[in-house]
């Protein structure tokens, strides 16, 4: 039934009591957990019977997208910017033209990170506004003075007041000293900051009576070997394992974290915050009409400054199929506008037809927009982003659900080989029991023990899963707004 090189083949068959008990799917789980639960990983995520999981699909499989560790909560360092502005808390020259006839004055800031022969410089496209840190700092209050002087020849120089006024900004250029000098410039040391997440705990249950379908559904998987295993699994666990691997990839997107739910055993219950509540402190924006210069401007407060221009701007916009709609209605009219001259081998081909014989079909779609400076969009599918029975806001303009047109914008590069996004497990935070009655696993009980008498048996499976984006500012999204 199977050929090499197949991952597995499935097709459907009626159970038959010949069938050995060894060969159905629940004694292969228990017996060699190891291979078929990798197996029903790719089955009801990537592959034949299931396409709703695209985060999980991504992440089957791929050791820099997930990782095992044997606590419910960790830690990790996000390493910052290495300089940054310091901010002035107090004008202490009021009234004065600070600076002017090379006078010192004073400037009080929120650290104390600058040393004397300093330049500093209020952030301005002119840059005439420099000034040397000659004295200090000393403390005052709230924050440190700098006795600072101007740079320049000019005694009719000076620092406009909104420059010294609460808030304004200065910023380190360099450092300059005299012959013989004694004295060195400053340096600044970012320290990395550290962030903590947890898990939640899922769990799912089912029941089959002895009247159930008996129509299965046979599997034949490959091994790493090449050695076709034999299983097969009732339609009704085909729902199951749907559905958990549905209800895993909901959390990871749409998990809410709370820590003030009590289960019925009086402990909290475990949840934790999926992708959507984790990119609030992201790049957020709210739209109307979606154009193609909206999308490279957002994308550019995104990336300026961050990466150099032509290198690690690639990014994914995960959107549901309206959304995907209005992607290639807005790359569409940018071409329209700029002039673009399509080839008609770009958007006709010959087809057969019965109806002429010489048919062509026309049309296109654009997935992906490579921007300027090097950036360079590709948009994937989310289903869940149009579950009518998850999505019941409905866009009065389109008649679809809002969040179909919502663009959840994730970057997957990360520091070295691991991702930025990246699903967490707990070591053996995953298990399964069949809870077997008159009626079993395997088919009727044939005098063996049981632990219930119903004519029924009982599946209960959990899972300890969290997620990391461990830095949620290269990420954001895109919000349709009709208000």
């Amino acid at each position: 039934m199977a050929t090499t090189g197949s991952r597995f083949i499935t097709k459907q068959m009626q159970w038959n009591a010949n069938y050995t008990a060894q060969k159905h799917l629940g004694d292969a789980l228990i017996a060699r957990p190891e291979m078929l639960l990798d197996t029903m990983g790719t089955l009801f995520s990537a592959r034949n019977i299931y396409s709703d999981n695209p985060l999980m699909s991504m992440a089957h499989g791929n050791p820099n997208m997930t990782k095992t560790i044997g606590t419910t909560e960790w830690e990790w360092n996000l390493k910052g910017a290495n300089t940054r502005p310091l901010i002035v808390l107090e004008n202490l020259e009021a009234g004065n033209q600070a600076g002017k006839y090379r006078r010192p004055f004073k400037l009080k800031l929120d650290e104390n990170w600058f040393l004397p022969g300093d330049i500093l410089f209020p952030g301005t496209s002119d840059k005439r506004y420099q000034a040397r840190v000659m004295d200090g700092p000393i403390r005052h209050g709230d924050g440190w003075v700098y006795n600072m002087q101007i740079v320049t020849d000019d005694d009719n120089l000076f620092i406009p007041a909104k420059y010294l006024n609460y808030g304004s900004q200065w910023a380190k250029l360099a450092s300059a000293y005299e012959e013989a000098a004694e004295q060195a410039g400053s340096t600044q040391f970012s320290m990395p900051i550290s962030l903590r997440n947890h898990m939640g705990k899922w769990r799912k249950t089912y029941n089959i009576t002895d009247y159930a379908s008996t129509e299965i559904l046979a599997i034949a998987v490959i091994d790493s070997n090449g050695k076709a295993h034999q299983t097969w699994i009732r339609y009704a666990e085909v729902e199951f394992w749907q559905q958990w691997a549905r209800e895993k990839e909901i959390v990871l997107w749409y998990g809410r974290d709370a820590k003030s739910l009590v289960g019925s055993t009086g402990n909290n219950v475990r949840l934790f915050p999926g992708i959507q509540e984790q990119l609030e402190d992201s790049n957020i924006a709210y739209y109307n009409h979606l154009t193609a210069k909206f999308i490279e401007e957002y994308l550019m407060d995104i990336y300026y400054g961050r990466t150099k221009p032509g290198q690690g701007r690639k990014i994914v916009a995960y959107t549901g199929e309206y959304g995907m709609l209005n992607f290639h209605r807005a790359v569409q009219d940018w071409t329209q506008k700029s002039g673009f001259v399509r080839n008609i081998e770009q958007f006709q081909r010959k087809v057969s037809s019965p109806y002429h014989s010489n048919a062509f079909s026309a049309g296109m779609q654009y997935v992906q927009y490579d921007m300027a400076n090097g950036s360079s969009l590709t948009v994937v599918h989310q289903p869940l982003y149009d579950a009518r029975d998850l999505n019941f806001e409905i866009d009065p303009i389109t008649g679809y659900p809002l969040e179909s047109q919502r663009m959840t914008f994730l970057d997957f590069s990360g520091e070295g080989a691991s991702s930025n996004i990246q699903i967490v497990k707990k070591k053996d935070g995953d298990a399964f029991s069949y809870i077997d009655g008159l009626w079993g696993h395997l088919g009727p009980a044939q005098g063996s023990n049981t632990a219930t008498s119903k004519d029924a048996y009982e599946m209960v499976t959990v899972s300890n899963l969290g997620l990391q984006i461990t830095d949620v500012t290269k990420c954001g999204e895109l919000i349709l707004a009709r208000n």
